[in-house]
């Protein structure tokens, strides 16, 4: 039963750490020391480095494809990428230095982990370009010719715009930082 708190206290720290100085610099010392658990509890729960931050990185992605899927249910169109930004950036808001982490990592491909990450970041990819396309079929215009790079662009775009609006106008609401990224899409 104390290994799921310790291992996710051990997640917490190295999100903590990593935002601090990055994965590369990251140390499993630095990260222990900031869980306040012993580096051997550090090695029960992850086996290496890689796989602390794989797991990190793959508990972020699949919180976000969870929110953005639930921010759909219901809605469609413009309705519906409202409610995807708006979850999105909220759920970056909660958490910021995983927000960067993520962003920073989003679109690496030389990490150990990235080949495990791909699908799941397709996943929120798919969900963002299958909005964009409901949008294009509000508009009256063809659907087909947004592609998974639409849904990766608004992903970015709203990875980007959240640490934005984090870092350098936190007292912004969310629903005008969100405005702020539809005007990209002419939405």
């Amino acid at each position: 039963m104390a290994r799921r708190p310790t291992r996710q206290a051990i997640l917490d720290a190295a999100i903590t750490v990593a935002a601090r100085r990055g994965i590369t610099g990251a140390s499993m010392d630095e990260v222990a020391e900031e869980a306040q658990v012993a580096k051997g509890s550090l090695y029960y729960n992850f086996d290496s480095k890689d796989a602390l931050f794989s797991e990190v990185l793959r508990t972020g992605f699949t919180r976000l494809v969870d929110t953005v899927s639930a921010a759909r249910t219901g809605l469609t169109g413009r309705a519906a990428l409202r409610s995807v930004a708006v979850a999105t950036m909220t759920l970056l808001q909660t958490n910021p230095e995983l927000a960067k982490l993520m962003a920073a990592e989003l679109f690496r491909t030389d990490r150990t982990w990235g080949d495990a990450l791909a699908p799941i970041r397709s996943d929120v990819a798919v969900h963002f370009r299958d909005v964009l396309r409901e949008v294009r079929t509000e508009q009256g215009a063809d659907p087909v010719t947004v592609t998974g790079i639409s849904g990766a662009a608004l992903l970015g775009a709203l990875a980007v715009a959240s640490l934005d609006w984090l870092l350098f106008h936190p007292d912004l609401d969310v629903q005008v930082a969100v405005d702020e990224v539809l005007v990209t899409v002419g939405a």
